[in-house]
């Protein structure tokens, strides 16, 4: 199992296999202006406030279902970053929609690493980036309070 892993972590191999990914179809979302939030102004606006706007912008939509699990996600074989439709909602604060398109604004910086058999997602690096988002800590609690309440609400 450690050689197989070895082999698709391969960069060669990873190449090839977004390729296949990119060629099987399109990433389906929902437009990027939502309801409540417009994730194109969004994206502009955090780009701008943390990036220097010098942040070439992918694809960016709404998820097709609501999730509370997965509240964004960065494809880097569609190069598209999805924010769950749970957050396009009068109850959702729009720290936390921020601080969601932030930190998938952040997989961009800095992709996915590769050690060995392992895949470091979010490395120390990159939660050293997260944690320079300005209100960090009230971003995570009013996520934790948001969740609570979706979860309660149905």
């Amino acid at each position: 199992m450690a050689r197989y892993r070895r082999y698709l972590n391969r960069v060669d191999v990873r190449k090839n296999l977004y390729l296949v990914k990119q060629e099987r179809g399109r990433k389906t979302v929902r437009h990027p202006k939502g309801a409540f939030y417009n994730l194109s102004e969004l994206f502009e606006e955090l780009n701008f406030q943390y990036f220097g706007g010098l942040m070439c912008a992918p694809e960016l939509g709404w998820s097709l279902r609501s999730s509370r699990t997965t509240l964004g996600h960065y494809d880097p074989s569609h190069h598209v970053i999805v924010l769950s439709s749970l957050l396009d909602s009068q109850d959702a604060p729009r720290i936390v929609v921020e601080f969601i398109m932030f930190h998938e604004m952040l997989h961009l910086r800095f992709p996915t690493e590769r050690r060995g058999v392992r895949r470091c997602v979010h490395t120390q690096t990159f939660k050293a980036a997260e944690r320079t988002f300005e209100r960090y800590k009230e971003a995570r609690e009013a996520m934790t309070r948001f969740l609570e309440q979706a979860a309660r609400s149905g």
